[in-house]
């Protein structure tokens, strides 16, 4: 039951601070206010602000007491944390920096994939690509399909540092494809590229791999930039059209 109530806690006050709540430089409520805004004990609200200084979101000191850093000292490769940043619908910095992080990994993975992906995973490719073929009328389904389509590709380049980010690159891609699909008559149009991609890989042609992934992100840009461009445009938008209009990357 304690670890449940630390994760609910870590959880509550993790989405709480990423929501704007508390900015960054400010002091949390003591501990009292927050154990009986929550019903739980001082010490699961004592952990659960370790879990959160772990994660590089709050510093504790004796004379500054618990505040909260900037998001650039965040551990944004933690999924949770991603996570949290995006239940409030994450700036168009976040997700231009996470295109910059994909323009460095993407293509020197998929150009290690070519050369070095075993027979299984270039199936595993390929069904990932039938699977997001089969899901095109379905935007949730196509972007969990996307993200395991991306997620073999990575896999397949036999680099054991990017094996071991796995987890947190597929969170943060699945950011960048919610964001990119907003506009749903846009997914089709990266399908061919994605077919590119497996047949490039399957082919052992590094060269047509990393073109197709440099479109396949460039693609992204540009539908990206779109959404954010048209968001700004409308900054008066009523509360009913904007939930509509807002990412749901919870």
């Amino acid at each position: 039951m304690s670890s449940n109530y630390h994760a609910s806690t870590v959880d509550w006050l993790g989405t709480w601070i990423a929501a704007g709540h508390v900015l960054p430089g400010q002091t949390l409520k003591v501990e009292a206010a927050l154990c009986e805004e929550l019903g739980v004990s001082r010490t699961v609200i004592r952990e659960a602000i370790k879990t959160l200084a772990a994660k590089g979101i709050l510093e504790v000191g004796p004379k500054v007491g618990t505040r909260v850093m900037p998001v650039r000292s965040w551990n944004l490769f933690d999924p949770q944390v991603v996570g949290w940043l995006a239940k409030k619908g994450l700036p168009e910095n976040f997700v231009m920096d996470l295109l910059d992080l994909r323009r460095t990994i993407e293509p020197m993975a998929v150009r290690w994939a070519c050369e070095r992906a075993n027979p299984l995973q270039i199936v595993e490719i390929q069904d990932a690509y039938r699977a997001l073929e089969a899901s095109l009328g379905d935007k949730g389904d196509y972007n969990h399909a996307d993200q395991r389509f991306h997620e073999a590709v990575l896999a397949a380049s036999h680099n054991q540092f990017i094996e071991q980010m796995l987890p947190a690159l597929g969170t943060l891609l699945a950011v960048s494809f919610e964001v990119s699909s907003a506009a749903p008559q846009e997914l089709g149009k990266t399908l061919p590229l994605h077919k590119e991609l497996a047949d490039a890989i399957a082919a052992r042609d590094a060269a047509r791999g990393v073109w197709a992934c440099m479109s396949l992100i460039e693609q992204a840009t540009v539908t990206i930039s779109r959404y954010y461009a048209a968001q700004n445009s409308h900054p008066h938008t009523s509360e009913a059209e904007h939930g509509k209009a807002q990412l749901e990357l919870s």
